[in-house]
């Protein structure tokens, strides 16, 4: 079976294929995606754009696995509809992700980016309170979204002294409400009830705008909301008003409206405020999680070549595997 790779994987994990697969390597260059998708049985997707163009092209193809949590970039409606499975590879960039969060929250709340600013500039803190912060310990905090990042978010922050975790998820997580002492609650109590609000929801149609102006306006004073889940979730003229209303409101952003966020943006330009801590995107992206994600997306394709089934399905088109006991536990160092 003929693998295509957008961008050149580990060592470890082309040996992994090559045991079982003839790779091709487009090594980042979409010219080389356009000259060898139409060999092509299996995709694995870095961030490169995988339209209908491409899509087009690739006669053979039956499998996109998406190098990590988000299919953002594949148009899953058009591989749908030419009947090739999607899958994700979430598990080991939730880990990376998580951490990001917890290092925003810290980020906001103690102030620190202000802090580095002021002191390379010259400033020193001459008074008592300047530049005063609030800790993480007893703050309520709601969890936008309780899947893997969301559950090692809560867990992170509890350890650290959160109050009460709030959640709103699509289904009720009995496991985490007992794990972590969760409770399940509506966006508005989150938004009315929260100090630290983490969102961490994928680009769906229900999710698109789905954090607007009525809700932002609810939000306590002093609240801080950390968005890493897709840019879409919020309306970013919503947001951009609300932070100009309400000098009491910080905000975190790791994933943006327009990506890369143009310098002239109205929340790049009122990041000049100090209430806001832009990060382009990259959450995700350490050496560990990086190398884990592309081992962990070739063994998916390796179950698919010899069962025909992938643990991360994305579209109807994909039959799941049952039992993936070991297949994507964490990797050894």
């Amino acid at each position: 079976m003929k693998v295509l790779t957008t961008h050149t994987l580990p060592k470890e994990a082309r040996e992994l294929l090559e045991r079982e697969a003839n790779l091709l390597d487009a090594q980042g260059s979409r010219e080389k995606v356009q000259e060898l998708i139409g060999e092509a049985e299996v995709l694995i997707a870095g961030f490169m754009k995988i339209d209908s163009s491409l899509l087009a092209q690739a006669q053979r193809l039956r499998l996109i696995v998406s190098r990590s949590s988000g299919v953002d970039h594949i148009d899953v409606g058009e591989a749908e509809r030419r009947g090739i499975c999607v899958a994700n590879q979430p598990e080991a960039i939730a880990e990376a992700v998580s951490e990001h969060v917890v290092g925003l929250v810290i980020a906001s709340l103690r102030r620190i980016v202000e802090g580095h600013n002021y002191t390379v500039s010259g400033g020193w803190a001459s008074e008592r309170g300047f530049l005063r912060g609030v800790t993480v310990r007893g703050k309520t905090i709601g969890v936008l979204g309780m899947g893997r990042i969301g559950v090692l978010v809560a867990w992170k922050l509890r350890a650290l002294g959160a109050g009460r975790i709030l959640y709103y998820s699509r289904r009720r997580k009995r496991e985490v409400e007992q794990l972590l002492h969760a409770e399940p609650a509506s966006l508005k109590r989150i938004f009315r009830e929260s100090d630290v609000i983490i969102a961490a929801l994928p680009h769906t149609r229900e999710t698109t705008g789905l954090i607007d102006y009525e809700l932002l306006s609810t939000m306590k004073k002093g609240a801080l909301l950390v968005n890493v889940g897709r840019g879409s979730l919020i309306d970013p003229e919503d947001l951009a008003r609300i932070i100009e209303e309400r000098s009491d409101l910080r905000v975190a952003l790791d994933v943006h409206p327009e990506e890369p966020l143009p310098p002239d943006h109205p929340l790049a330009r009122l990041a000049s405020t100090g209430r806001i801590v832009l990060t382009p995107h990259h959450a995700g992206g350490t050496d560990r999680s990086l190398k884990e994600t592309a081992i962990l997306a070739a063994r998916q394709v390796l179950h698919y070549i010899e069962t025909g089934t992938v643990w991360n399905p994305v579209n109807s088109v994909c039959r799941e595997a049952r039992d993936i006991s070991g297949l994507w536990s964490p990797l050894e160092e």
